[in-house]
């Protein structure tokens, strides 16, 4: 009995005592899940992006490294500071005075908003259509989306390269069925580019649609009709937002 109540006793200062050590070591554990991919994007994304930008600001040079000024603390920190001072923004002015370059960007920027836009409007009717189907063929067609990702996209962008281009499989049909009497020219414009785009990116537009229409209540679809509101209605007011 002695040893049992000296045993009783002791027990809750010893979890006293463990406790916040465990409750550390938990932490840390929990921490570190966060951590490792915090050092990851560290090392690979933001120190080479870091150094990009020292480029960006620097000056060409006909040496090793081709940039100048190369910074580095063999002077001090008066030194270092010295050589931050030769930084300059006059590539970024450059950027700006030069045509080529602001047209480029705008131009890239007006196919990105079309794109996206032709991305969704394929790749909804596709998502909605994949949530709406039986919970027995969801997987099957789930995996249909993502098969493409089991070929090399610089693979997929070679065959599309094979069916437009003017001598392709697509305009080889047409001129067999008699559609068209000279091949088309479609390879190396802008028709091409939104037709490559919007095929390599339409299962990142599908598969985040298809997770959020699968988890809809689609009982307020059936309210809304039982009160009235018409099919275009319930779907602008319920299952597009």
């Amino acid at each position: 009995m002695s040893n049992a109540t000296a045993a009783a006793a002791t027990s809750p200062s010893a979890d006293a005592a463990q406790s916040p050590l465990a409750r550390l070591g938990a932490a840390f554990v929990g921490r570190l899940v966060i951590i490792i991919p915090y050092l990851w994007l560290l090392f690979f994304f933001l120190i080479p992006f870091i150094i990009v930008f020292k480029i960006s600001l620097s000056q060409t040079a006909i040496a090793m490294p081709p940039y100048t000024p190369v910074l580095d603390f063999n002077g001090g920190i008066s030194g270092f500071l010295d050589q931050l001072k030769q930084l300059s923004i006059d590539n970024y002015t450059w950027l700006t005075e030069d045509a080529l370059y602001f047209n480029a960007y705008v131009t890239s920027v007006i196919i990105a908003a079309i794109s996206t836009l032709l991305t969704l409007l394929v790749g909804y009717p596709i998502a909605y259509g994949m949530s709406r189907a039986p919970a027995t063929i969801r997987p099957t067609l789930l995996m249909l989306v993502i098969l493409p990702f089991w070929t090399s996209f610089l693979i997929r962008v070679y065959a599309w390269i094979g069916i437009l281009k003017p001598e392709g499989l697509l305009n080889q049909l047409l001129l067999a069925t008699g559609v068209i009497s000279q091949p088309l020219i479609i390879l190396n414009t802008y028709t091409a580019i939104f037709i490559g785009i919007v095929y390599s990116y339409l299962p990142f537009m599908v598969l985040p649609l298809y997770s959020s229409l699968e988890k809809m209540d689609y009982s307020l679809i059936e309210a809304a009709k039982d009160l009235g509101c018409p099919p275009t209605s319930a779907f602008w007011k319920i299952t597009f937002p």
